[in-house]
């Protein structure tokens, strides 16, 4: 006798694997190998050498073009500063209207990244398939907006003018300048913890946990504008009569795109994540797909996205969906060990966060959960594998809820010593209890976090000297100066430059930090004053 299973039953079925078992199975021969994936693996690797030429001549010669990379046209977004990278963006995006989503599968280096992860994975006896989820598609579109949306919105919000919390003007357009050179070719990028950290993170993690391609479905920002610009290029991948449903491009394609149904039900790919890589152009035993013109379908909805292939009820959705925002703007952004977390790392723990949250609550409340061809649990029993991944997720969300709670304690004591500090410097108004209750703030903070940060040690050691402890603050401002030649708000200059040049005789420090000040700040009325002082002491001595 049959038994007919219920709808929910048979979702339930299928929600146990993550990701969920994917009904397409190829038909007929063998699946060949791509003969793209060795041409884009010499383009990926003369990028990287391009990239080495470049980064060779500014150590070389001091000077050099700056980055050529998408991420510095936010300097032109913050700082009016028209970059290589800013010109670079706009040009991948002009390209992007004509020839489709290029780019993101032909030069970018971290799908370069990607690629290298994947295959060494599969090297591994790993073969990871890539996660589908309905809101997390957007992660990217979030990003974006944070970066180039948000500086000038928050620059037009905010009111208060405390320099060491970080008061945004975001320069006219009119006031727009060219910077196509630069000195300090390695500011905007992250130092070697975190960029070993992003290798693992948005490499290998992202790619065993989400896919080939998982980075640039779940977090790249970049790749938010170049999906909207391949909805309308009129270069495509298209089909012909001879294709007979094979299904061999969907099985070769690392994008995630469902490749035959598309072009079974349009006659094109219409999903703007297909990044052109050729590889379903490359393995079609019939010579079918081809890289053409065809009638752009803007509004045209891509198989992937619709709700039968979504790997998450609903409330699994939203809740990865808080759990990643919590984590990547609030948790991981800008926390310090030993260096701050780039944004875009950020974004891949953010990801990486929300989905061993939802493995962890599988765990938990269903009785069979498969990951990545692993089965986890079994009519209702966990195996060894299971109860090894429920620690390691169970240590890594402790972590991420420590690192939550000090970056609030972290923030919410920065807050709190703004007035104090700016009162210290700016004002005849002293209030030394605000300034003490700010302080026990600071300590608070700094004992929770794993790392105390510079910026948080230079807030402490000016709350030092708002409550008379002068001393104390002196040997801490020291400390960091003498350790890493700068300090990095304009008060902790000027109150280093008093001590050095005012009550202490290092005048020609003092001077150096002051005229440091003025020349970052020229609004700031204080410091030539005080620049003033020191030069009257260093001539009377």
């Amino acid at each position: 006798m049959s038994v007919t299973k219920s709808k929910a039953e048979k979702t339930r079925e299928v929600l146990s694997f993550l990701p969920r078992q994917d009904r397409h199975k190829p038909k007929g021969p063998e699946i060949k190998k791509s003969k793209m994936s060795r041409w884009r693996a010499m383009v990926l690797i003369a990028v990287h050498v391009a990239i080495g030429i470049h980064i060779w001549h500014w150590l070389a010669t001091g000077e050099s073009m700056t980055p050529v990379e998408p991420s510095e046209a936010m300097q032109t977004v913050e700082m009016g500063r028209v970059n290589a990278g800013f010109v670079l963006f706009l040009s991948l995006i002009a390209s992007t209207v004509i020839f489709g989503r290029w780019f993101c599968g032909w030069a970018c280096h971290v799908v370069a990244l990607q690629d290298l992860s994947a295959w060494l994975l599969k090297k591994a006896g790993m073969h990871p398939r890539p996660v589908r989820s309905r809101l997390l598609i957007y992660a990217p579109w979030v990003v974006a907006a944070h970066m180039f949306f948000w500086p000038p919105l928050q620059a037009w919000l905010w009111s208060l003018k405390i320099e060491f919390v970080g008061p945004k003007v975001i320069p006219a357009f009119e006031d727009w300048q060219s910077a196509f050179t630069t000195t300090d070719f390695w500011a905007t990028f992250p130092g070697p913890v975190m960029a070993v950290g992003t290798f693992l993170v948005v490499g290998f993690l992202i790619v065993w946990w989400l896919g080939a391609k998982g980075f640039c479905t779940y977090g790249c920002p970049y790749g938010a504008f170049f999906a909207v610009a391949d909805r309308v290029a009129p270069m495509r991948i298209t089909v012909n009569d001879s294709c007979e449903h094979c299904g061999h491009c969907t099985a070769i394609c690392t994008s995630n795109v469902r490749v035959h149904e598309e072009v079974a039900k349009y006659g094109q790919v219409v999903d703007p994540g297909c990044m052109k890589c050729m590889d379903c152009v490359s393995v079609c035993p019939t010579d079918a797909l081809s890289y053409g013109l065809a009638k752009p379908t803007p509004f045209t909805a891509s198989q992937q996205r619709i709700q039968a292939r979504a790997d998450f009820a609903w409330w699994e959705e939203i809740f990865m969906a808080v759990i990643a925002y919590v984590a990547v703007e609030w948790t991981f952004r800008g926390a310090w060990f030993g260096e701050p977390v780039p944004l875009l790392m950020a974004v891949g723990l953010g990801v990486i966060t929300a989905v061993f949250a939802l493995l962890w609550v599988r765990l938990v409340i269903k009785s069979d959960v498969t990951f990545q061809h692993t089965s986890l649990k079994q009519n209702g029993k966990r195996t060894g594998m299971g109860n090894l991944t429920l620690l390691l997720v169970a240590g890594w969300m402790l972590f991420t809820v420590h690192t939550f709670v000090g970056e609030r304690l972290r923030a919410s004591a920065i807050d709190g010593a703004a007035q104090p500090v700016w009162d210290a410097f700016y004002t005849q108004k002293r209030d030394v209890a605000a300034a003490q209750k700010a302080l026990d703030e600071m300590g608070m903070a700094t004992s929770w976090v794993m790392v105390v940060d510079p910026r948080l040690r230079e807030v402490r050691a000016l709350l030092l000297g708002a409550v008379g402890r002068h001393k104390d603050s002196e040997l801490e401002l020291t400390a960091m100066y003498e350790a890493n030649g700068q300090l990095l708000a304009s008060e902790s200059s000027m109150a280093l430059a008093q001590y050095f040049g005012v009550l202490g005789t290092r005048y020609k420090e003092a001077e150096k930090l002051l005229l440091q000040v003025v020349t970052n700040n020229p609004s700031n009325l204080v410091a030539p004053r005080l620049l003033l002082r020191v030069r009257i002491k260093m001539e009377q001595k």
